[in-house]
């Protein structure tokens, strides 16, 4: 297929060495009003929630200053007047949320999918240059979709740089990527160092509702596999009680938060 390759994941832009800080900026660029069944599941049903689509900007303080941008959230959307005046927060297309932060495209030195649903890859093409990681049982997932998967489109990935790994990768330093799949095959977790100790951007939709303090972690209400995705939740939980600061990937509170 062009402009991919599903061949050797090692990357020659990977290093070993010291690792470096990173801030992490979510930024806001798409909403949904959906149920929160689908964020839970088998409890919330008929509850409709605001659903805030996440590009979580990384930039590395000191080493080679890297900018990454893990996921890059809807291509197009519609700001309803509700979600404004419930929360005083409007979503931006990419490019304006880039702008904010005194950035463009061209900026950018890496972009990584936690999974290719429309709502975490949608805006891929407008980094045509940069590469593009993302589990290869994913990028298979999105090529070669089940008729059930109505939310993977082959052009979220065609003719760009994009490099598939295979499970656990520190693909930078102060960056690791974490398989998580069950919410979808191929998802991904990001575990990112800071200042403020270890960050990790969760590779399956969640928001704080499925990390209660006490019991185990509740599964997304989307999965694949509802096994797997229950195990994987159990993981990223018990990283967050070892210390660890989970971001899930639907939680509105991150809106405005710079971490580290």
């Amino acid at each position: 297929m062009p402009g991919y390759s599903l061949s050797d994941s090692k990357d020659t832009h990977q290093r070993r060495g010291e690792l470096m800080p990173y801030t992490i900026t979510p930024l806001l660029v798409g909403v949904r009003n959906v149920d929160q069944g689908i964020m839970t599941y088998q409890q919330g049903y008929g509850k409709r929630i605001w659903l805030p689509m996440w590009a979580f900007l990384l930039r590395e303080k000191g080493g080679e200053g890297r900018t990454v941008i893990v996921d890059t959230g809807l291509e197009d959307f519609v700001n309803p007047p509700e979600f404004i005046e419930d929360t005083g927060l409007e979503a931006l297309f990419m490019d304006e949320a880039l702008e904010q932060q005194g950035l463009t495209a061209n900026d950018v030195d890496a972009v990584i999918n936690t999974h290719l649903h429309d709502d975490h890859c949608g805006n891929n093409p407008m980094f045509e240059n940069t590469p593009i990681y993302v589990q290869r049982a994913e990028l298979e997932a999105c090529l070669h979709p089940h008729p059930l998967d109505y939310r993977y489109e082959p052009s979220f990935v065609e003719d760009l740089d994009v490099r598939p790994v295979e499970g656990d990768t520190e693909i930078f330093p102060g960056i690791t990527l974490m398989a998580t799949p069950g919410h979808t095959p191929g998802s991904q977790a990001v575990k990112v160092e800071t200042e403020d100790g270890p960050v990790v951007i969760t590779g399956m939709c969640c928001s704080g509702e499925n990390f209660p303090e006490n019991g185990p972690a509740i599964c997304p209400g989307v999965h694949c596999d509802a096994f797997s995705a229950y195990d994987e939740i159990q993981k990223l939980k018990a990283l967050r009680d070892q210390g660890a600061t989970l971001l899930p990937l639907h939680e509105l509170s991150l809106a405005g938060k710079t971490i580290g």
